[in-house]
């Protein structure tokens, strides 16, 4: 059989994993970093942010930044490494991360049963095209 046009990736497995979300801006090489998160799900947490539901706001506004960055161009990239101490390790990676970068895991929640869902979708739509612009974003209150 012929790979040639194939990607190759590692199978998802049940593992203790801190991870690293980045994107590159289109046409560039700088990894910037927006999100820190933890599972022992293995990447298979990832599939969360593919769905994007919104009685899950983590996985939603997670989820809406990365259809936004992938949609302006940007390539949105997984780093993750196995650990026995997820929860300190993304601990200590948000707050080394957060000297330099804004992360979504600093945005205010919404309480999915009172929240409205586009006024969320738009809130974090804005925080993806700040991220692009290379600004800051700002913390918008939730309508929770």
């Amino acid at each position: 059989m012929n790979f040639d046009e194939f990607k190759t990736i590692l199978f998802p497995a049940d593992e203790e994993v801190v991870y690293v979300l980045c994107f590159k801006r289109k046409g560039e090489t700088e990894e910037i970093p927006f999100y820190v998160g933890e599972s022992g799900r293995g990447t298979r947490r990832l599939s969360d942010y593919i769905t994007a539901q919104f009685a899950a706001p983590t996985d939603f506004k997670v989820g809406v930044v990365v259809k936004e960055l992938q949609a302006a161009g940007a390539e949105v990239l997984v780093k993750y490494k196995r650990t026995n101490e997820r929860k300190i390790e993304e601990k200590n990676l948000i707050r080394d991360a957060e000297k330099m970068y804004a992360l979504l895991n600093n945005e205010t929640s919404f309480n999915y049963k009172t929240a409205d869902q586009t006024i969320q979708a738009e809130r974090f739509k804005a925080i993806a095209t700040a991220l692009l612009a290379g600004t800051h974003p700002m913390r918008i209150i939730s309508d929770a």
